[in-house]
C-alpha cells in the first residue's frame, strides 16, 4: 500500500521545502507550486488516486498536452508559462527519483523548447540624461527619495526587490558598498560610486531630520512605512511622465539601462555578468546584441 509521502500533493510540498532549503527565490518556489499542482489536478483527472510510482512518461505527455494545461481564461498559455511549467515538471520529477518517491523518472522524455529572448528595453543615454534632470530639477523630501531610488538602481543595476529590501545600514559610504539580499537570499556586495556616495550622505542625513519612525528601511513612504515595489514603480513611472519618455519601461528597465551602459562602456561581458550577479554569463549575453544593435545603426547614420 502506497505511502502518504508518495501521493503527488504531499510530494509537491516536500519538494517546495526542498526548494526553500535550496534559498531558491520565493516567486520561483510559489510558480513552481502552482504549475505543479495543476499538473497535479489534470493528471489525476486521468487516473484518480495517483501516486508519484504511478506516473508514467505517458500519462505526463498526456497531461501537458490537455486543453487544461494548453488554454487559460484569457486564451491560449503563453510559450513561456508553457516552458516554465515543464521546467517545473522536470525538475519535480528528478528530485523524485533522488528521493527514492520514484523508481525512474517519468519526465525523461519531457521536451522544451528554447524561448526566443525579447530585446529587454532600457533607457539611452539621452533619455538617461532626461529622466536624471527632471528628477534633480525637484525640491522637498520626497523628490529627493525618489531621485536616490532612481540613481541607485541606474548606478547599481540591483533589483526593484532589492532596493525595496534596503536598509540604512545596508548602506557603508567608508567602504563604498551597499549590501543587497539578493535572488535565493544570496547576500551581494556593490559598489557605490563617488556622486552617488555624496547623494546617498546627504539622503541619509536629511532622513534621520525626517523621520522619527522606528523603521529600518533605507527609503520611506509618507507614513514613516517600508516604500512595497508598487509604490517604487509608480514613483519611477512618474517620473518617467514628467520626463516626457513614452516607452514602456519598467523597474527592471533600470537594470537593463545599467548593464547596456555598462557593456557599451566597458566592452566586458565578464564585468557586466559580475556587476549584475549573474551566475551564468549566457544571461549576461543578451546586453552584447543590444550594444551590436546600437553600433549598427550609429554606422548607417555615417
Amino acid at each position: 500500500m502506497p505511502n502518504s509521502s508518495d501521493r503527488l500533493e504531499t510530494a509537491i510540498e516536500r519538494f517546495c521545502a526542498h526548494l526553500s532549503a535550496e534559498n531558491k527565490a520565493a516567486g520561483t518556489v510559489t510558480a513552481y507550486r502552482r504549475d505543479l499542482r495543476l499538473v497535479a489536478c489534470v493528471a489525476e483527472s486521468f487516473q484518480p488516486g495517483l501516486c508519484c510510482q504511478d506516473v508514467t512518461p505517458g500519462l505526463l505527455d498526456r497531461a501537458l498536452s490537455s486543453p487544461e494545461l494548453l488554454t487559460t481564461d484569457s486564451g491560449a498559455r503563453s510559450p513561456a508559462s508553457v516552458h516554465r511549467l515543464k521546467a517545473a515538471v522536470r525538475s519535480f520529477f528528478t528530485w523524485t527519483t533522488d528521493a527514492g518517491l520514484t523508481t525512474e523518472n517519468p519526465a525523461r522524455s519531457v521536451r522544451m523548447k528554447r524561448l526566443a529572448q525579447k530585446p529587454p528595453v532600457f533607457l539611452t543615454a539621452s533619455e538617461k540624461k532626461a529622466l536624471l534632470k527632471e528628477v534633480k530639477g525637484r525640491t522637498g523630501f520626497a523628490g529627493m527619495r525618489d531621485r536616490v531610488m532612481i540613481e541607485v538602481l541606474l548606478g547599481t543595476g540591483i533589483r526593484i526587490g532589492e532596493l525595496e529590501a534596503l536598509d540604512t545600514d545596508d548602506i557603508d559610504l567608508d567602504a563604498k558598498h551597499l549590501r543587497v539580499r539578493a535572488k535565493g537570499n544570496v547576500v551581494q556586495v556593490k559598489f557605490i560610486k563617488t556622486d552617488l556616495r555624496i547623494l546617498l550622505k546627504r539622503y541619509l542625513k536629511e532622513r534621520s531630520r525626517q523621520s522619527t519612525a522606528p523603521c529600518n528601511a533605507l527609503f520611506l513612504s509618507n507614513r514613516g512605512t517600508r516604500l512595497c515595489q508598487r509604490q517604487i514603480a509608480n514613483r519611477i513611472a512618474l517620473w518617467l511622465n514628467k520626463a516626457g519618455i513614452e516607452k514602456n519601461l519598467t523597474p527592471h528597465g533600470l537594470r537593463h539601462t545599467f548593464a547596456t551602459h555598462l557593456y557599451g562602456a566597458t566592452s566586458d561581458l565578464l564585468v557586466v555578468q559580475r556587476a549584475l550577479g549573474h551566475r551564468d554569463i549566457s544571461t549576461t549575453q543578451i546586453y552584447t546584441h543590444l550594444v551590436d544593435g546600437q553600433l549598427e545603426d550609429a554606422l548607417e547614420r555615417l
